[in-house]
């Protein structure tokens, strides 16, 4: 491929890549009468048991990303 088609196919992906991007966000927006919080509150502090007998604490996750999953029969 020529160097033109190559910096041609690359504009194609940057476009494309942006489009879903703002497709994605525009999907992720709050729905009506929801807003994000005024400001950044912090995780209070707690202790999780492991499944292996040790503990997680709260202070232990501090600038990590945490995916928390809670599940719940009711």
């Amino acid at each position: 491929m020529t160097n033109c088609g190559t910096r041609l196919l690359m504009a194609f992906g940057v476009a494309l890549a942006s489009a879903v991007i703002n497709a994605a966000a525009a999907e992720l927006a709050p729905p009506a009468g929801l807003s994000a919080p005024a400001k950044p509150t912090r995780l209070p502090a707690f202790n999780l048991p492991t499944a292996v007998g040790g503990t997680v604490r709260s202070d232990d996750l501090r600038g990590k990303v945490v995916i928390a999953r809670f599940w719940a029969t009711w």
